[in-house]
């Protein structure tokens, strides 16, 4: 049986009754979710409790928590996807993939072949396409989304393990991360200048090679995303 999942921004989570107000229980009216069926409410900050439908009050209803998860679904360590910024919303799809892949956080990058502008207004919808899309994929928190931040910016602030996807390189070996993760940058459609892949190299960024393929910059990002996770050991 699926699960329906409500998120309830600032709630305190726990067991016994949790009730959910009109707005955030319109997805569970939409499911004609009946009395006993299971449920589970999110507060994105990392808990997610577990239960049943008890019942409804007019449109508004209440959950019966039988136990409280944290941090399900969560990486072991920062998980930090940099992916130049699309002008069409091939970049909505890709942050809400990257949630789904377990992106901590998610950095639009300013590179030279970045198109379009006005892309600072557009980082709040970004930061609600990954909440909605945690409750769909069942992990306990969203990506932040930050940013615009300019290449060099981005590069200077990378910590941990650090990969950009590249045509040309060669498959990195396997590694164990330590507590400050994993950092992965995705050029545009038209690529990295040489300029701006000579300051990616010196900033320790390793090549992440992705086929023989020509992909799409939305696509890259999400086989960067697995791909490097593979190598870190992440998807066992």
């Amino acid at each position: 049986m699926s699960v329906t999942r409500l998120v309830l921004h600032g709630a305190l989570i726990a067991p016994g009754e949790v009730r959910v107000p009109a707005d955030a229980a319109h997805h569970a009216c939409v499911a004609r979710v009946a009395p006993g069926d299971p449920v589970e409410v999110l507060d994105l900050v990392g808990n997610v409790g577990i239960g049943t439908m008890a019942r409804w009050e007019g449109k508004a209803c209440v959950v019966q928590v039988g136990r409280v998860e944290r941090g399900r679904g969560e990486p072991p360590a920062p998980l930090v996807l940099g992916l130049a910024v699309l002008h069409t919303q091939a970049f909505d799809w890709a942050v809400e993939k990257a949630t789904e892949l377990g992106a901590t956080g998610v950095i639009p990058v300013l590179a030279e072949r970045v198109q379009g502008g006005r892309h600072a207004a557009r980082v709040e919808r970004w930061q609600r396409l990954a909440d909605a899309a945690v409750a769909q994929c069942g992990r306990s928190r969203p990506p932040r989304v930050v940013g615009p931040l300019a290449l060099l910016d981005f590069v200077e602030a990378a910590r941990g393990a650090r990969f950009f996807a590249d045509l040309g390189a060669r498959m990195p070996a396997p590694f164990e991360p330590d507590s400050s993760g994993v950092t992965m940058l995705v050029g545009p459609e038209g690529g990295f200048t040489d300029e701006e892949r000579a300051a990616i190299l010196a900033g320790g960024f390793v090549g992440l090679p992705l086929g023989p393929r020509i992909l799409r910059a939305e696509t890259a990002a999400v086989a960067t995303l697995a791909l490097a996770q593979s190598l870190a050991g992440w998807l066992r």
